[in-house]
Protein backbone atom coordinates (compact mmCIF):
# COMPACT_ATOMS: atom_id res chain seq x y z
CA UNK A 1 0.00 0.00 0.00
CA UNK A 2 1.49 3.40 -0.95
CA UNK A 3 2.00 5.92 1.81
CA UNK A 4 -0.73 8.57 1.43
CA UNK A 5 0.61 10.96 4.11
CA UNK A 6 1.23 14.48 2.83
CA UNK A 7 4.71 15.01 4.28
CA UNK A 8 6.64 11.81 3.77
CA UNK A 9 10.39 11.67 3.35
CA UNK A 10 10.08 10.62 -0.29
CA UNK A 11 7.56 13.35 -1.11
CA UNK A 12 9.70 16.03 0.56
CA UNK A 13 12.71 14.79 -1.39
CA UNK A 14 10.75 15.00 -4.66
CA UNK A 15 9.60 18.54 -3.82
CA UNK A 16 13.11 19.55 -2.81
CA UNK A 17 14.70 18.29 -6.02
CA UNK A 18 12.03 20.00 -8.14
CA UNK A 19 12.44 23.28 -6.28
CA UNK A 20 16.23 23.07 -6.52
CA UNK A 21 16.07 22.51 -10.27
CA UNK A 22 13.70 25.46 -10.72
CA UNK A 23 15.89 27.66 -8.52
CA UNK A 24 19.05 26.80 -10.46
CA UNK A 25 17.37 27.58 -13.80
CA UNK A 26 16.02 30.87 -12.44
CA UNK A 27 19.47 31.84 -11.12
CA UNK A 28 21.14 31.02 -14.44
CA UNK A 29 18.54 33.09 -16.29
CA UNK A 30 18.73 36.26 -14.22
CA UNK A 31 22.47 36.14 -13.51
CA UNK A 32 25.51 36.97 -15.60
CA UNK A 33 27.47 34.55 -17.77
CA UNK A 34 29.68 33.67 -14.81
CA UNK A 35 26.58 32.89 -12.73
CA UNK A 36 25.10 30.72 -15.50
CA UNK A 37 28.34 28.74 -15.77
CA UNK A 38 28.47 28.45 -11.99
CA UNK A 39 24.96 26.97 -12.06
CA UNK A 40 26.16 24.36 -14.56
CA UNK A 41 29.11 23.50 -12.33
CA UNK A 42 26.89 23.24 -9.24
CA UNK A 43 24.38 21.03 -11.05
CA UNK A 44 27.12 18.74 -12.34
CA UNK A 45 28.75 18.59 -8.91
CA UNK A 46 25.50 17.67 -7.16
CA UNK A 47 24.74 14.92 -9.67
CA UNK A 48 28.26 13.47 -9.51
CA UNK A 49 28.22 13.60 -5.70
CA UNK A 50 24.85 11.86 -5.65
CA UNK A 51 26.15 9.12 -7.94
CA UNK A 52 29.28 8.54 -5.88
CA UNK A 53 27.23 8.27 -2.68
CA UNK A 54 24.70 6.01 -4.41
CA UNK A 55 21.89 8.50 -3.76
CA UNK A 56 20.73 9.12 -7.34
CA UNK A 57 18.58 5.99 -7.42
CA UNK A 58 16.87 7.20 -4.25
CA UNK A 59 16.16 10.51 -5.96
CA UNK A 60 14.85 8.77 -9.09
CA UNK A 61 12.63 6.55 -6.94
CA UNK A 62 11.21 9.54 -5.07
CA UNK A 63 10.55 11.46 -8.28
CA UNK A 64 8.91 8.41 -9.84
CA UNK A 65 6.70 7.68 -6.83
CA UNK A 66 5.62 11.30 -6.41
CA UNK A 67 5.75 12.44 -10.02
CA UNK A 68 2.47 14.34 -9.67
CA UNK A 69 3.75 16.34 -6.72
CA UNK A 70 6.99 17.13 -8.58
CA UNK A 71 5.05 18.07 -11.69
CA UNK A 72 2.81 20.39 -9.65
CA UNK A 73 5.88 22.25 -8.38
CA UNK A 74 7.26 22.67 -11.90
CA UNK A 75 3.89 23.78 -13.31
CA UNK A 76 3.48 26.36 -10.54
CA UNK A 77 6.99 27.66 -11.28
CA UNK A 78 6.21 27.95 -15.00
CA UNK A 79 2.91 29.76 -14.36
CA UNK A 80 4.55 32.30 -12.04
CA UNK A 81 7.63 33.05 -14.18
CA UNK A 82 6.00 35.67 -16.46
CA UNK A 83 4.79 37.57 -13.38
CA UNK A 84 8.33 37.58 -11.97
CA UNK A 85 9.62 38.97 -15.29
CA UNK A 86 6.71 41.28 -16.08
CA UNK A 87 9.10 44.20 -16.47
CA UNK A 88 11.74 42.30 -18.45
CA UNK A 89 10.50 41.05 -21.82
CA UNK A 90 14.02 39.98 -22.83
CA UNK A 91 14.21 37.25 -20.19
CA UNK A 92 10.80 36.00 -21.29
CA UNK A 93 12.10 35.95 -24.87
CA UNK A 94 15.04 33.79 -23.76
CA UNK A 95 12.64 31.36 -22.08
CA UNK A 96 10.44 31.19 -25.19
CA UNK A 97 13.48 30.38 -27.33
CA UNK A 98 14.59 27.81 -24.75
CA UNK A 99 11.20 26.12 -24.93
CA UNK A 100 11.26 26.05 -28.74
CA UNK A 101 14.77 24.59 -28.76
CA UNK A 102 13.70 21.99 -26.19
CA UNK A 103 10.96 20.70 -28.49
CA UNK A 104 13.49 20.35 -31.33
CA UNK A 105 15.98 18.59 -29.03
CA UNK A 106 13.31 16.13 -27.88
CA UNK A 107 12.68 15.17 -31.50
CA UNK A 108 16.38 14.85 -32.24
CA UNK A 109 16.74 12.62 -29.18
CA UNK A 110 14.59 9.97 -30.91
CA UNK A 111 17.34 9.62 -33.50
CA UNK A 112 20.57 10.39 -31.63
CA UNK A 113 19.73 9.16 -28.14
CA UNK A 114 17.23 6.35 -28.66
CA UNK A 115 18.22 4.87 -32.02
CA UNK A 116 21.89 5.84 -32.26
CA UNK A 117 21.54 7.72 -35.59
CA UNK A 118 23.54 10.97 -35.51
CA UNK A 119 21.49 13.42 -37.57
CA UNK A 120 23.12 16.69 -38.65
CA UNK A 121 20.05 17.86 -40.61
CA UNK A 122 17.81 18.80 -37.69
CA UNK A 123 17.92 22.47 -38.65
CA UNK A 124 16.54 21.52 -42.08
CA UNK A 125 13.46 19.97 -40.45
CA UNK A 126 13.21 22.99 -38.14
CA UNK A 127 13.40 25.27 -41.17
CA UNK A 128 10.87 23.21 -43.15
CA UNK A 129 8.26 23.71 -40.45
CA UNK A 130 9.07 27.41 -40.23
CA UNK A 131 9.12 28.11 -43.99
CA UNK A 132 6.04 26.01 -44.79
CA UNK A 133 4.03 27.69 -42.04
CA UNK A 134 5.30 31.18 -42.87
CA UNK A 135 4.68 30.91 -46.62
CA UNK A 136 1.19 29.47 -46.19
CA UNK A 137 0.29 32.26 -43.77
CA UNK A 138 1.82 35.13 -45.78
CA UNK A 139 1.18 34.11 -49.40
CA UNK A 140 -2.10 32.21 -49.03
CA UNK A 141 -3.59 33.91 -45.94
CA UNK A 142 -4.06 30.58 -44.15
CA UNK A 143 -4.64 30.65 -40.40
CA UNK A 144 -1.31 30.46 -38.53
CA UNK A 145 -2.64 27.50 -36.53
CA UNK A 146 -3.47 25.52 -39.68
CA UNK A 147 -0.24 26.68 -41.31
CA UNK A 148 1.76 25.34 -38.36
CA UNK A 149 -0.06 22.01 -38.59
CA UNK A 150 0.72 21.86 -42.32
CA UNK A 151 4.36 22.75 -41.59
CA UNK A 152 4.53 19.89 -39.11
CA UNK A 153 3.23 17.45 -41.72
CA UNK A 154 5.68 18.83 -44.30
CA UNK A 155 8.60 18.40 -41.90
CA UNK A 156 7.54 14.82 -41.08
CA UNK A 157 7.26 14.05 -44.82
CA UNK A 158 10.73 15.48 -45.39
CA UNK A 159 11.98 13.29 -42.54
CA UNK A 160 10.68 10.22 -44.37
CA UNK A 161 12.21 11.42 -47.68
CA UNK A 162 15.55 12.05 -45.97
CA UNK A 163 15.28 8.79 -44.09
CA UNK A 164 15.01 6.39 -47.03
CA UNK A 165 18.47 7.03 -48.55
CA UNK A 166 20.03 7.57 -45.13
CA UNK A 167 18.83 4.18 -43.84
CA UNK A 168 21.00 2.34 -46.36
CA UNK A 169 24.05 3.47 -44.39
CA UNK A 170 25.07 3.63 -40.76
CA UNK A 171 27.61 5.28 -38.49
CA UNK A 172 29.85 7.92 -40.03
CA UNK A 173 28.33 7.44 -43.49
CA UNK A 174 24.85 8.20 -42.16
CA UNK A 175 26.18 11.38 -40.55
CA UNK A 176 27.80 12.44 -43.84
CA UNK A 177 24.53 11.96 -45.70
CA UNK A 178 22.62 14.12 -43.20
CA UNK A 179 25.31 16.80 -43.47
CA UNK A 180 24.89 16.80 -47.26
CA UNK A 181 21.11 17.05 -46.88
CA UNK A 182 21.47 20.00 -44.52
CA UNK A 183 23.72 21.79 -47.00
CA UNK A 184 21.26 21.06 -49.85
CA UNK A 185 18.42 22.56 -47.81
CA UNK A 186 20.41 25.71 -47.05
CA UNK A 187 21.45 26.22 -50.68
CA UNK A 188 17.91 25.60 -51.89
CA UNK A 189 16.56 28.33 -49.60
CA UNK A 190 19.25 30.81 -50.66
CA UNK A 191 18.76 30.23 -54.37
CA UNK A 192 14.95 30.09 -54.48
CA UNK A 193 13.46 33.57 -54.66
CA UNK A 194 9.93 32.27 -54.01
CA UNK A 195 11.17 31.08 -50.60
CA UNK A 196 12.59 34.49 -49.81
CA UNK A 197 16.15 33.70 -50.81
CA UNK A 198 18.84 35.30 -48.66
CA UNK A 199 16.39 38.05 -47.62
CA UNK A 200 14.15 35.70 -45.65
CA UNK A 201 10.40 35.88 -45.12
CA UNK A 202 9.15 38.99 -43.28
CA UNK A 203 5.71 39.91 -41.98
CA UNK A 204 4.72 36.50 -40.63
CA UNK A 205 1.40 36.93 -38.78
CA UNK A 206 1.01 36.06 -35.12
CA UNK A 207 -1.32 33.44 -33.73
CA UNK A 208 -4.75 34.64 -32.73
CA UNK A 209 -6.97 33.26 -29.99
CA UNK A 210 -10.57 34.38 -29.65
CA UNK A 211 -9.93 37.25 -32.02
CA UNK A 212 -6.99 38.56 -29.97
CA UNK A 213 -3.46 38.48 -31.34
CA UNK A 214 -0.78 36.83 -29.22
CA UNK A 215 1.42 39.83 -30.02
CA UNK A 216 -0.83 41.98 -27.85
CA UNK A 217 0.15 42.41 -24.22
CA UNK A 218 -1.54 40.13 -21.72
CA UNK A 219 -3.77 42.22 -19.46
CA UNK A 220 -4.75 40.64 -16.13
CA UNK A 221 -6.29 42.22 -13.02
CA UNK A 222 -3.44 44.14 -11.43
CA UNK A 223 -0.90 42.98 -14.03
CA UNK A 224 0.07 43.85 -17.58
CA UNK A 225 2.42 41.28 -19.04
CA UNK A 226 4.38 41.76 -22.30
CA UNK A 227 3.24 39.80 -25.33
CA UNK A 228 6.12 37.37 -24.84
CA UNK A 229 4.10 35.94 -21.92
CA UNK A 230 1.45 34.73 -24.39
CA UNK A 231 4.02 32.81 -26.39
CA UNK A 232 5.71 31.62 -23.20
CA UNK A 233 2.56 29.87 -22.02
CA UNK A 234 1.84 28.48 -25.50
CA UNK A 235 5.37 27.16 -26.03
CA UNK A 236 5.66 25.58 -22.59
CA UNK A 237 2.22 24.01 -22.92
CA UNK A 238 3.35 22.36 -26.15
CA UNK A 239 6.68 21.47 -24.53
CA UNK A 240 4.83 19.71 -21.72
CA UNK A 241 2.79 17.74 -24.25
CA UNK A 242 5.96 16.92 -26.20
CA UNK A 243 7.66 15.65 -23.04
CA UNK A 244 4.63 13.50 -22.20
CA UNK A 245 4.62 12.05 -25.72
CA UNK A 246 8.38 11.42 -25.63
CA UNK A 247 8.09 9.66 -22.25
CA UNK A 248 5.26 7.46 -23.50
CA UNK A 249 7.27 6.58 -26.60
CA UNK A 250 10.32 5.72 -24.49
CA UNK A 251 8.26 3.28 -22.40
CA UNK A 252 6.47 1.80 -25.40
CA UNK A 253 7.44 -1.05 -27.70
CA UNK A 254 8.62 1.56 -30.21
CA UNK A 255 11.07 3.01 -27.70
CA UNK A 256 12.30 -0.44 -26.80
CA UNK A 257 12.81 -1.23 -30.51
CA UNK A 258 14.77 2.00 -30.93
CA UNK A 259 17.04 1.05 -28.04
CA UNK A 260 17.50 -2.46 -29.44
CA UNK A 261 18.62 -0.99 -32.78
CA UNK A 262 20.98 1.38 -30.98
CA UNK A 263 22.56 -1.51 -29.11
CA UNK A 264 22.95 -3.97 -32.01
CA UNK A 265 21.08 -3.90 -35.32
CA UNK A 266 21.78 -7.55 -36.14
CA UNK A 267 20.39 -8.76 -32.82
CA UNK A 268 17.39 -6.44 -33.28
CA UNK A 269 16.60 -8.04 -36.64
CA UNK A 270 16.81 -11.53 -35.14
CA UNK A 271 14.19 -10.42 -32.59
CA UNK A 272 11.77 -9.53 -35.39
CA UNK A 273 12.28 -5.75 -35.46
CA UNK A 274 11.78 -4.14 -38.87
CA UNK A 275 14.80 -1.84 -39.16
CA UNK A 276 13.47 0.25 -42.04
CA UNK A 277 10.07 1.11 -40.61
CA UNK A 278 11.37 1.58 -37.06
CA UNK A 279 14.11 3.96 -38.15
CA UNK A 280 11.72 5.85 -40.42
CA UNK A 281 9.38 6.36 -37.47
CA UNK A 282 12.29 7.89 -35.52
CA UNK A 283 13.12 10.20 -38.43
CA UNK A 284 9.49 11.19 -39.06
CA UNK A 285 8.61 11.84 -35.42
CA UNK A 286 11.83 13.76 -34.80
CA UNK A 287 11.17 15.87 -37.89
CA UNK A 288 7.56 16.47 -36.79
CA UNK A 289 8.74 17.80 -33.41
CA UNK A 290 11.19 20.10 -35.21
CA UNK A 291 8.42 21.20 -37.60
CA UNK A 292 6.13 22.21 -34.75
CA UNK A 293 8.97 24.18 -33.17
CA UNK A 294 9.74 25.82 -36.53
CA UNK A 295 6.17 27.00 -36.92
CA UNK A 296 6.19 28.42 -33.40
CA UNK A 297 9.48 30.19 -34.10
CA UNK A 298 8.29 31.82 -37.30
CA UNK A 299 4.99 33.11 -35.91
CA UNK A 300 6.71 34.31 -32.75
CA UNK A 301 9.56 36.27 -34.37
CA UNK A 302 7.52 37.40 -37.44
CA UNK A 303 10.67 36.94 -39.58
CA UNK A 304 12.73 33.94 -40.63
CA UNK A 305 15.97 33.78 -42.60
CA UNK A 306 18.25 31.06 -43.84
CA UNK A 307 20.82 31.85 -41.15
CA UNK A 308 18.35 30.57 -38.55
CA UNK A 309 18.44 27.07 -40.06
CA UNK A 310 22.01 26.49 -41.22
CA UNK A 311 24.47 23.73 -40.31
CA UNK A 312 25.71 25.50 -37.17
CA UNK A 313 22.16 25.37 -35.78
CA UNK A 314 22.11 21.60 -36.23
CA UNK A 315 25.35 21.37 -34.26
CA UNK A 316 23.81 23.39 -31.44
CA UNK A 317 20.82 21.03 -31.25
CA UNK A 318 23.12 18.00 -31.06
CA UNK A 319 25.08 19.66 -28.27
CA UNK A 320 21.84 20.20 -26.34
CA UNK A 321 21.06 16.48 -26.47
CA UNK A 322 24.62 15.52 -25.52
CA UNK A 323 24.81 17.97 -22.63
CA UNK A 324 21.44 17.04 -21.17
CA UNK A 325 21.92 13.29 -21.52
CA UNK A 326 20.96 11.11 -24.46
CA UNK A 327 17.70 9.17 -24.23
CA UNK A 328 16.68 11.03 -21.08
CA UNK A 329 13.63 13.26 -21.63
CA UNK A 330 14.17 15.54 -18.62
CA UNK A 331 17.91 15.72 -19.27
CA UNK A 332 17.43 16.76 -22.90
CA UNK A 333 15.07 19.59 -21.89
CA UNK A 334 17.46 20.78 -19.17
CA UNK A 335 20.35 20.73 -21.64
CA UNK A 336 18.38 22.74 -24.19
CA UNK A 337 17.27 25.34 -21.65
CA UNK A 338 20.73 25.76 -20.13
CA UNK A 339 22.54 26.03 -23.48
CA UNK A 340 19.97 28.55 -24.74
CA UNK A 341 20.59 30.67 -21.65
CA UNK A 342 24.38 30.39 -21.97
CA UNK A 343 24.20 31.22 -25.67
CA UNK A 344 22.24 34.40 -24.92
CA UNK A 345 24.73 35.41 -22.23
CA UNK A 346 27.54 35.14 -24.81
CA UNK A 347 26.03 37.77 -27.15
CA UNK A 348 28.15 40.43 -25.45
CA UNK A 349 31.26 38.81 -26.93
CA UNK A 350 30.12 39.44 -30.53
CA UNK A 351 32.66 37.83 -32.91
CA UNK A 352 34.07 35.55 -30.21
CA UNK A 353 30.67 34.24 -29.20
CA UNK A 354 30.79 30.90 -31.05
CA UNK A 355 34.41 30.36 -30.06
CA UNK A 356 33.62 30.73 -26.38
CA UNK A 357 30.46 28.67 -26.79
CA UNK A 358 32.53 25.84 -28.30
CA UNK A 359 35.17 26.01 -25.58
CA UNK A 360 32.53 25.84 -22.84
CA UNK A 361 30.89 22.82 -24.49
CA UNK A 362 34.21 21.02 -24.94
CA UNK A 363 35.13 21.50 -21.28
CA UNK A 364 31.71 20.33 -20.08
CA UNK A 365 31.57 17.27 -22.34
CA UNK A 366 35.14 16.26 -21.49
CA UNK A 367 34.36 16.40 -17.79
CA UNK A 368 30.92 14.78 -18.14
CA UNK A 369 30.65 12.93 -21.48
CA UNK A 370 27.41 11.16 -20.51
CA UNK A 371 25.60 14.46 -19.92
CA UNK A 372 23.80 15.95 -16.94
CA UNK A 373 21.30 13.11 -16.58
CA UNK A 374 22.70 10.07 -18.39
CA UNK A 375 20.75 7.25 -19.98
CA UNK A 376 19.47 4.85 -17.34
CA UNK A 377 19.21 1.08 -17.43
CA UNK A 378 15.63 0.11 -18.23
CA UNK A 379 13.63 -1.33 -15.34
CA UNK A 380 10.77 -3.76 -15.91
CA UNK A 381 10.03 -5.15 -12.46
CA UNK A 382 8.35 -2.92 -9.81
CA UNK A 383 11.52 -2.81 -7.69
CA UNK A 384 13.60 -1.80 -10.70
CA UNK A 385 11.11 0.82 -11.86
CA UNK A 386 11.21 2.58 -8.50
CA UNK A 387 14.95 2.63 -8.04
CA UNK A 388 15.74 -0.89 -7.00
CA UNK A 389 18.71 -1.11 -9.36
CA UNK A 390 22.09 -1.78 -7.90
CA UNK A 391 24.27 1.22 -7.24
CA UNK A 392 26.84 1.75 -10.00
CA UNK A 393 29.29 4.46 -10.92
CA UNK A 394 28.59 6.63 -13.95
CA UNK A 395 31.26 4.76 -15.92
CA UNK A 396 29.73 1.38 -15.08
CA UNK A 397 26.25 2.65 -15.96
CA UNK A 398 27.50 3.90 -19.31
CA UNK A 399 29.20 0.58 -19.99
CA UNK A 400 26.04 -1.28 -19.05
CA UNK A 401 24.02 0.46 -21.74
CA UNK A 402 26.43 -0.34 -24.55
Amino acid sequence: MPNTALFTRQRLLAWGVSLLGCALLFTALVGSLAVALAVLVVALSLIVLGERRCQMETVYAAMNEHRRSSLAVVILFVVLLPFLFSGNSYLLHVLVMGGIHSIVALGLNFQVGSTGMVNFATAAFFGTGAYASALLATKFAISPWLATAAGTVAAAALGVVFGFPALKTRGYYLSLITIAMQIIFTLMIINTSWLGGPNGVPGIPAYTLGGASLRDSLALPGFSLPYQANYFYLVFLLLGLAMAAASRLYNSRVGLAWNAIEQDEIVAVTQGIDLTSTKLVAFALGAAFAGIAGGLYGHYTSFIGVEDFDFSKSLVFICMVLLGGMDNVVGVVLGALLLTIVDEKLRDFADYRMLMYSVILIVILLSRPQGLLPKRIRGYLPAEATGGQACMTAEERGAGTR
